[in-house]
């Protein structure tokens, strides 16, 4: 299972996310979404995934990315909770 966090610097929610999901077992890539705002000059134009997310969603953090799909905090931890349950039936 691919699990990626898109995140920033000094977000307390941030924190305590990539912090559950080591506790809850599972592995994940971090992506620092400030850099692609603040380092990324063509970021409008860029039209990747980090650019748009962080574009748009810099203040909502963190964002995950389970598979293909693009889930809110709450939302990453339902569905990783049901993915963990159905692994262990």
């Amino acid at each position: 299972m691919t699990i990626q966090v898109y995140s920033k610097p000094g977000c307390g929610k941030c924190e305590a996310a990539k912090d559950k999901l080591r506790r809850m077992g599972f592995e994940y890539s971090e992506h620092n979404l400030e850099y692609h705002i603040e380092h990324h000059d063509g970021w409008r134009e860029d039209g990747s995934a980090e650019a748009m997310a962080a574009h748009t969603l810099l203040d909502t953090l963190p964002i995950f990315k389970v598979e293909d799909d693009f889930l809110d905090y709450p939302g990453a931890m339902r569905e990783l909770k049901r993915m963990r349950k159905n692994t262990q039936n």
